[in-house]
């Protein structure tokens, strides 16, 4: 009998599971902790979050609700994590998924069998023996930011530094750093909220980057940036979008060297955006010094790439995620450099019945894309659709590789980063693909996302 593994309770599992349940596909979802919403589940006892006490979404609640249920009209436009969790909460009700889902069962190994299908065994909480249980398929839903990922190799002198370092997944409050002389590393959406709220109470709070970054403002014109996803501004070719969207920074925001920051090199399509208005006003009052990247470390200071020196007695490293996998042995899957080798992001070429789930970063909202996805891999696990064939998956990858290279920064972060709009067109021509070899058998050319110059948007 066919039986399907979920691994995660996040919003990427719930998606599925939502998908999985209304299709009558039989499955069973494990989620570590005693609840769901993952990283959206502030002090999550699966000890896999890194929700700070103040966290507010980035993505306005109309962006980033689900296809089939809006978040709340009372929500504010950027809702607290707190919300966030109490819709996602709302969702497994809707859809009846707490019955689905294992709690307090952490998947330790997934092993695929010489005879097909998956070797699933997990550990209960407390337990100490484990369960081995039997599979078709396993969806992967297990997120991809909770393994902190540190600088590599380390910045020189770090094991000398006496004062306190973290990253930024410990973070939860600016209580401990009251007074102090704090420096926090990164550029992205962490470290420019993070550094905010500790300069108003710290005596010193440094912002080191190794390149400039465009920083957005969270309204633009009066309404949410990720809006300008669903704009006329999006529908332009690239090299007409870029030089807009400049123009639109800089009448709204005004210069970079305004705030202190460098002039970016690169256009601000080709990184993931980061988004903060705090970090703009406490960068024009001064409660925030930006640097460059870190040279080495002291024991009570830090030099930096420009020469300069500062004294430092606490560390945040917001450097981002590691895409990990603990439960496969890298020889069956792995993220190498951030970069995952799957069809669409989804299905690795030679390797049946393994899906992944979430594992595309676009610039706006993810949620709106999780069902979608799941749809797809639902009527991959029924029969309604087939796949291409391995080799003209692995091509397809690999063109797509070649686009993603020309397009965005090449780093450990934008391994996975995808256009939305893009992204949700390809899934809908391969659903459409594979209805149509599944009819007649016979392997028919992959859909691939198109041209992302052509469809980057916020």
């Amino acid at each position: 009998m066919r039986r399907t593994c979920v691994i995660g309770a996040g919003p990427s599992g719930l998606a599925a599971s939502k998908v999985l349940a209304s299709r009558n596909v039989p499955f069973d979802c494990f989620e570590a902790g005693s609840g769901i919403g993952g990283l959206w589940r502030y002090g999550n006892d699966n000890g896999m979050s890194g929700v700070y006490a103040s966290l507010h979404a980035n993505i306005s609640k109309e962006s980033m609700s689900f296809s089939s249920l809006a978040m709340p009209e009372a929500y504010p436009v950027f809702p607290h994590h707190s919300m966030v969790l109490g819709y996602l909460e709302d969702y497994a009700a809707s859809f009846g998924l707490h019955r689905h889902i294992v709690f307090g069962t952490r998947v330790t190994s997934v092993r695929p069998l010489d005879d097909g299908g998956w070797e699933v065994v997990c550990r209960s909480r407390g337990g100490v023996a484990e369960e081995t249980r039997r599979y078709t398929e396993v969806v992967v839903a297990n997120g991809h930011h909770w393994d902190p990922r540190l600088p590599a190799p380390a910045v020189p002198g770090a094991e000398e530094f006496g004062g306190t370092a973290i990253h930024s997944h410990d973070y939860r409050t600016p209580d401990p750093y009251a007074g102090r002389r704090v420096l926090v590393i990164g550029m992205g959406n962490s470290a420019c909220e993070i550094a905010a709220e500790i300069s108003r109470t710290a005596a010193r709070t440094f912002l080191s980057a190794r390149d400039a970054a465009q920083v957005f403002p969270k309204m633009l014109l009066g309404r949410p940036a990720d809006h300008l996803v669903w704009s006329p501004l999006s529908d332009l070719p690239r090299f007409l979008k870029d030089p807009a969207l400049r123009l639109l920074l800089r009448l709204t925001r005004g210069a970079p060297a305004r705030y202190g920051l460098p002039e970016p090199v690169r256009g601000p399509l080709a990184g993931h955006p980061s988004t903060s208005d705090e970090l703009l006003a406490q960068l024009a009052r001064g409660a925030v010094t930006p640097k460059p990247g870190v040279n080495s470390f002291g024991r009570d200071t830090a030099v930096f790439r420009d020469g300069s020196r500062e004294s430092v007695d606490a560390v945040v490293y917001a450097t981002g995620y590691r895409i990990s996998f603990p439960f496969l042995e890298p020889s069956v899957f792995a993220a190498a450099d951030g970069r995952t080798e799957l069809y669409l992001r989804t299905v690795p070429p030679r390797i049946p019945g393994l899906y992944f789930m979430g594992l595309a970063q676009p610039s706006g909202a993810a949620f709106p894309l999780l069902e979608p996805q799941a749809e797809w891999i639902a009527e991959l696990i029924e029969g309604a659709v087939a796949l291409p064939s391995p080799t003209d998956m692995t091509r397809a990858i690999a063109r797509e590789w070649c686009r993603h290279r020309k397009t965005y920064v090449s780093s450990y972060r934008h391994g996975i980063e995808i256009d939305f709009r893009s992204y949700r067109r390809a899934l809908r021509r391969e659903r459409r693909a594979g209805r149509r070899r599944a009819r007649v058998g016979v392997p028919a050319l992959p859909a691939v996302a198109g041209p992302a110059p052509a469809a980057d948007a916020l």
